[in-house]
């Protein structure tokens, strides 16, 4: 199969501010681009200067050169969408049944209160591997191999309120798992 060496060359889209509009939302493209012959990056580089194009209204503010929105125009519905304060509660066991009943018990609490739960989210099973020899003098190719798996899950609380987090700390969990949280 033969390789070609040519190389094709794409026009460039040039999208950048105006600063001779006045008008905050415009960007300006070259004009070059709606022959759409391809042509060279010096080609392009050498068209001549670009239209203004005006976008409509609803497009919010842009920051200098970033591309990025101006937190004013973010508004009211940003605080809603980004959480002030959340609980996150990691759950670690030996046994499955044991944190599965754990992370129903905390789910059910912090429903009560009209808090919004996202999970049990299942992490990754870590698993500790022992290999210890069958007998200590000879038969030294025979070995026992031990595991431990220590299943997590993961449970966010978005908006708890204090309500909330009494009733958590009044959850009886059984002994078999760690509990871990952060506020």
């Amino acid at each position: 199969m033969a390789v070609s060496t040519s190389t094709s060359t794409l026009p460039l889209l040039f999208l950048h501010r105006s600063t001779t509009s006045p008008n905050p939302t415009a960007l300006s493209f070259p004009s070059s681009l709606r022959a759409c012959p391809l042509r060279s990056r010096a080609a392009a580089a050498a068209s001549p200067p670009a239209e203004t194009l005006d976008l409509p209204s609803d497009t919010p503010p842009v920051g200098e050169g970033t591309g990025i929105p101006m937190p004013s125009s973010i508004g009211d519905d940003g605080e809603q969408l980004a959480p002030k304060q959340k609980i996150r509660i990691k759950l670690r066991s030996y046994w499955v049944p044991l944190i599965e009943d754990s992370c129903k018990q905390i789910i059910e609490a912090a429903k009560t209160t009209n808090a919004k739960t996202m999970g049990p989210v299942p992490l990754p099973t870590k698993k500790k591997i022992y290999c210890v020899l069958q007998s200590p003098h000879v038969h030294k190719d025979s070995r026992f191999h031990f595991e431990i798996r220590t299943h997590q899950r993961l449970i966010d609380i978005m908006y708890p309120t204090a309500q909330t987090i009494d009733s958590l700390m009044q959850l009886q969990l059984p002994a078999g798992v760690d509990v871990e949280v952060k506020l």
